[in-house]
């Protein structure tokens, strides 16, 4: 029989604190702690008293939800208390002593998968729910809560397992009575499972940094604004601007929402051909780094004069990147032209002045515009790096099942195909995927979850 569990389920701050309890000794843990031998209604709020021996404890609302309809599947309580230290503490030490016992990170969503309250990738959702900081990062988690990436990855493991059970059912026709399926039909079939499967994955490119942030490098030589550009964007005076150039030695980042979404801005230190000093030398050492790290680089330059050989160069190394970059024209309200850059019509580029605000509004958009272009037909997107990781196995043997057809090597062979790609869909949503493999995914979850 399972332990019964019990954790804090809100975090620190606040005027009440929720104390979560699931398992076979709900009832009897109720019935101890409040006196009562019967549990509150299910489903409904009840004030309680909860004693310490003789003593009061507290006046707590304490909800009982009856198994199976409870997040775990399990009979459930939840005392909401005053917010104390000392009686959140306290508590908890009464249910074990009593029986009970702390819940690992989560444990109670672990337990809602293994009951069936849950796939795994709607657990991972929850995760990802409590994680989110931006409007992007939570609308991809309620997606997988809410089981529409769940229902769109069953669609395709339903019509994969259609196709396999009718070449399977014709292998084991030795009296050949069943009409054979055409190469076309098998082609066409396998066709649309992989496209609907590399839709899916190539969205993560995106998926994952809506989930962790957009990684962009602000670069250029000294003096051409970047620091003003990153004030700008930020709303305050977050790096130092100075008309000396070299004023930004380090790297400087401030994390911020644009559209919705969440961007990790990095200032680097001015890049030219000789630095001043070694503490100069190292910050183009780190400038190089943050570029390196980058998913998107922000060049900044001086619309207002000529550009420096050192720029020239610099775009080169740009280039050879081969990353998502925007040319920012700096000091457009200094100058209406623009110097000519070798290949600059194949990037994104826009006029700004930090000084005025012009332009900003539209180097946001396109900072965030990747996001809405990577989206599936159905809006969906993947930010989970094992899910991501499935979807790439299974797309790997479809592919070698065509192979196989095309060859003629017959159903037997490229069936084999499908059943892994089956099984790496089956993992994906957590119907094979083996018990210390779920123990990694739930540690990860925060505690009363």
């Amino acid at each position: 029989m399972q332990h019964t569990i019990c954790a804090l389920a809100t975090g620190a701050g606040g005027a009440v604190a929720l104390v979560r309890l699931s398992g076979p000794e709900v009832c009897r843990l109720l019935a101890v702690l409040t006196r009562r031998p019967q549990p509150p209604e299910p489903r409904k709020q009840a004030l309680r008293t909860i004693y310490d021996g003789d003593a009061v404890l507290d006046k707590a609302l304490v909800t009982y939800f009856q198994a199976p309809h409870s997040f775990t599947g399990e009979d459930v309580a939840e005392f909401a208390v005053h917010a104390s230290p000392y009686i959140k503490g306290r508590l908890l030490e009464l249910l074990c002593q009593n029986g009970a016992v702390m819940a690992k990170r989560g444990e109670f969503s672990q337990r809602a998968f293994l009951n069936g309250k849950m796939d795994l990738v709607e657990a991972q959702g929850l995760c990802d729910l409590i994680a989110s900081g931006n409007k992007a990062a939570h609308k991809l988690a309620m997606d997988s809560l809410d089981g529409k990436l769940s229902a769109r990855l069953e669609e395709i493991k339903k019509r994969l397992s259609e196709l396999l059970a009718q070449i399977e059912v014709r292998l084991d026709d030795v009296d050949e009575e069943m009409t054979p399926l055409s190469d076309d039909f098998v082609r066409g079939e396998l066709s649309a499972v992989l496209g609907h499967i590399k839709a899916l994955a190539d969205t993560f490119s995106v998926g994952k940094y809506i989930k962790d942030g957009l990684k962009t490098a602000i670069v250029g030589a000294p003096n051409s604004g970047k620091s003003s550009l990153l004030n700008a964007l930020v709303g305050f005076d977050r790096a130092i601007v100075s008309d000396q150039s070299g004023t930004t030695r380090d790297t400087v980042e401030e994390t911020l929402e644009i559209n919705g979404q969440k961007i990790i801005l990095t200032d680097t230190a001015g890049i030219r051909e000789h630095a001043l000093d070694p503490a100069e030398k190292e910050g183009m050492r780190r400038s190089h780094r943050a570029m390196e790290a980058a998913d998107l680089i922000l060049f900044v330059l001086d619309a207002s004069r000529p550009l420096t050989p050192e720029e020239q160069e610099l775009w080169q190394d740009i280039r050879r990147q081969n990353k998502r970059t925007v040319l920012v024209w700096n000091k457009s309200d200094l100058s209406a032209s623009r110097p000519t850059l070798q290949a600059q019509e194949q990037y994104p580029s826009v006029s700004v002045s930090c000084k005025t605000g012009d332009g900003l509004n539209a180097l946001k958009d396109l900072i965030t515009a990747d996001v809405t272009e990577a989206q599936t037909a159905d809006g969906l997107m993947i930010s989970n790096l094992r899910h991501y990781e499935a979807l790439l196995r299974a797309q790997t043997e479809l592919e070698s099942a065509l192979i196989r057809l095309e060859s003629h090597a017959g159903g037997e062979i490229y069936a084999e195909h499908l059943r892994r790609a089956l099984n790496d869909l089956q993992d994906l949503i957590g119907e094979v995927t083996p018990d210390d493999v779920l123990g990694i995914i739930f540690s990860k979850f925060c505690m009363g979850k």
